[in-house]
């Protein structure tokens, strides 16, 4: 019961994040999504879903190393 909460609320800021404009806040939402998507798949051990979310955390990290200092401007 719990661990089925747990992947309905990854659902759930998985899609809220695509309805999001911004780019900043799509990758944020989306990555915390992907967090609690990490967090369901370990419960589950989904590997696939494990590995899927990982990955896109990681390309998250990198979109946002590499546009620090835009972020860093735009939340000035």
């Amino acid at each position: 019961m719990i661990i089925e909460l747990i992947g309905w609320i990854a659902t759930l800021g998985t899609l809220i994040s695509f309805a999001v404009k911004d780019m900043w806040k799509l990758r944020l939402i989306n990555g915390i999504a992907s967090g609690v998507w990490i967090v369901y798949a370990i419960l589950k051990q989904d590997y696939p879903i494990l590995f899927i979310n990982t990955s896109v955390i990681v390309m998250h990290g990198y979109w946002f190393y590499r546009n620090r200092k835009q972020i860093k401007e735009y939340l000035s």
